[in-house]
């Protein structure tokens, strides 16, 4: 008889709880739907939002004399921060997607990854607004100013959220209810 010999992995058998020791957790078996991977997926594309988000401007102020000046999440420790958390959330969702094992401590960190997201956007968007109020403020109750330059150079300076903030906002809503909706759905 000339068939090709199987491998030996192919011989042995497996008990049809899988290859794991019963005392471990099984995997999650990959959905068998598209539709069933739709949390996972969403929960690398918030974290592939958030990784973005955090290199676009948080920031963008104009002022006259000045011009334009645009600041990113990354030139400073929060931007690396959500990038981070970013990359924890691409994690998680790859893993949910191949069917491994989702520890309680995976859980966890993606799921506080998740809602630390929003988290810093949103201080900063309330940061922002406070010191350009504060600014503005400053600049208009100057008493060595007695033609009005400061006061009429407050309103003429603009300051913006920039779009990493809004996206940033929406990856974390996002990724943090997907994963709540993978622990209210697991078997």
């Amino acid at each position: 008889d000339m068939t090709t010999p199987q491998p030996p992995e192919q011989l042995q058998p497996v008990s049809p709880a899988g290859p794991y020791p019963p005392q471990y957790p099984q995997p999650m078996a990959p959905a068998s739907s598209p539709t069933g991977q739709i949390p996972a997926w969403l929960v690398v594309g918030a974290g592939a939002v958030a990784v973005l988000a955090s290199f676009l401007p948080w920031v963008n102020v104009t002022a006259p004399l000045i011009g334009s000046i645009s600041a990113a999440g990354t030139d400073g420790t929060d931007g690396w921060a959500t990038v981070g958390a970013g990359a924890l959330l691409i994690l998680y969702g790859v893993l949910a997607l191949r069917g491994r094992p989702a520890t309680v401590f995976s859980v966890l960190t993606a799921g506080v990854a998740g809602l630390a997201l929003p988290g810093f956007p949103i201080y900063h968007v309330v940061d922002l607004q406070a010191r350009t109020a504060d600014m503005r403020a400053e600049l208009a109750a100057r008493s060595e100013d007695d033609l009005g330059i400061g006061a009429a150079m407050a309103g003429l300076v603009q300051v913006r959220v920039g779009v990493g903030l809004w996206l940033l906002i929406l990856a974390g809503v996002v990724g943090a209810a997907a994963i709540g909706y993978t622990l209210l759905n697991r078997e």
